[in-house]
């Protein structure tokens, strides 16, 4: 059904935002201008010509940063993130393929009806260059980074325009919504299959050697740290270290796996230094900054030894995916024969058919076999991280208004659009050469 949670539901947001008025602000929210604007070529992920740069990462970052507190949230926000910031380039790539890049006057328009720049009512030009100017941006960078923003919204219209529901399609949403189904959703996850297998040291030093891109080293540089309040003290951290002595209280830190620990002025500092010309010092705020170069890393291949567990946890994860696929079918068996499953289930009572397609991944037909069929036991379907096995108990129906119905159609004319725009984009990936810099990405 067109109730999946699709995978770039959330790259609309900005472009709703440009279409309502009070962009900058949102920006501005979002997590500063400057983080939006400072040039970079350092990226994350390049895709065709176009680049995601660091800076674009961080500041989507920020939108979600009470989530990002949730270490089992962590992850699947920052891969949703990435997801949608190449969506956007992907877009935006295809607006200008088909000429439907904004043009000045729809630019100045959208500036012009934004609240944020008005005074008294009006637009006020002085207004917007001192607000723009006192967030570190020009009007030109400003106004390249709206014109991105609309074209893809011209682009997502021109997708979305031609959508309709034919009535068979409105007729098995309207009957998903209107039956309510009670049971339990049993859930098969790595936890549970974790003890099946052990690789022998043979078995993972074969992995190893099989997939050695996957533990492939970059080039890289341990630096170390030193801040100081007192500016003399500095300097003498700074003169001993070039006169090669070794000084203590320093934080070290290697690159590019730390990056995401150094403020950007460090971090800069640190890949400016050579082994001429090791040490640096400088400051920053209150506190006086010594980096020190400690040693150059040269590109290659991971010791085995050293990244044995990494290999081990990489082994495991491959082979507990056919592991849980076999446990879910257990559970499908057990259950059929009358038997309770040892797994985790979640119990639901009067849930909306509909609803159930929002957690599991469930296609359409199989979400009329689950309304109509009389069978109790569905599945194994894939879960983000596992299968889950549908057990229902018991059907009943409810009864919907006519206002219910119209807002069930908008809903699925819109859901409808978003299906249609993550299978365009899918597309798009499909056909564009995509590099993800795992390595700058680090624990960003």
């Amino acid at each position: 059904m067109y109730s999946l949670l699709h995978r770039y539901k959330s790259i609309t947001v900005a472009i709703i935002a440009v279409a309502t008025g009070g962009f900058f602000l949102w920006l501005f929210f979002a997590g500063g201008l400057s983080d939006i604007t400072s040039p970079s070529k350092r990226c994350v992920v390049e895709v065709n010509s176009g680049c995601v740069t660091i800076k674009d990462y961080r500041r989507e970052l920020l939108r979600f940063s009470n989530l990002l507190q949730n270490p089992q949230m962590e992850k699947l926000v920052k891969d949703q993130v990435l997801s949608n910031l190449i969506a956007q380039e992907l877009l935006y790539q295809k607006a200008k393929d088909l000429s439907l890049v904004a043009s000045n006057e729809e630019v100045v328009e959208v500036i012009k009806s934004d609240p944020t720049f008005h005074e008294g009512g009006l637009f006020s030009a002085s207004k917007y260059k001192e607000i723009l100017s006192r967030n570190g941006m020009t009007p030109e960078e400003y106004e390249d980074y709206l014109r991105k923003a609309i074209s893809i919204q011209k682009l997502l219209r021109l997708l979305t325009n031609g959508v309709y529901i034919t009535e068979e399609e409105f007729k098995i949403n309207l009957l998903a919504d209107s039956t309510l189904l009670s049971g339990s959703l049993y859930l098969i996850t790595p936890s549970d299959v974790k003890d099946r297998y052990t690789p022998t040291d043979q078995e993972l030093l074969e992995y190893y050697q099989k997939n050695k891109e996957l533990f492939k080293r970059q080039e890289g540089r341990v630096v170390r740290v030193w801040k100081e309040k007192d500016k003399e003290k500095a300097l003498s951290i700074y003169k001993d270290l070039k006169a090669g002595k070794e000084v203590q209280g320093f934080q070290e830190f290697r690159l590019p796996e730390d990056i995401q620990k150094l403020g950007e002025a460090i971090n800069k500092e640190a890949q400016r230094l050579t082994p001429q010309d090791r040490v640096s010092v400088f400051k920053e705020g209150e506190e006086y900054v010594v980096v020190y170069l400690k040693e150059l890393l040269p590109t290659g291949y991971e010791d085995f030894e050293k990244v044995k567990e990494k290999v081990k946890e990489k082994l495991i994860e491959e082979k507990s995916q056919s592991f849980m696929l076999q446990k879910a079918q257990e559970v499908v068996k057990a259950i059929k024969e009358g038997k309770k499953p040892e797994v985790k289930a979640l119990n639901f009572s009067q849930t909306p058919a509909m609803q159930l397609s929002a957690v599991i991944n469930i296609n359409q037909k199989d979400l009329v076999n689950i309304v109509l069929s009389q069978e109790k036991v569905f599945g194994p379907y894939p879960l983000r991280q596992g299968y889950g096995v549908l057990f229902i108990e018991s059907r009943s129906q409810k009864e919907i208004k006519k206002e219910e119905k119209q807002e069930l159609f908008k809903d699925i004319l819109s859901l409808k659009s978003q299906a249609i725009l993550t299978r365009y984009i899918e597309y798009l990936e499909k056909n564009s050469k995509i590099k993800i810099n795992k390595e700058l990405l680090g624990g960003g």
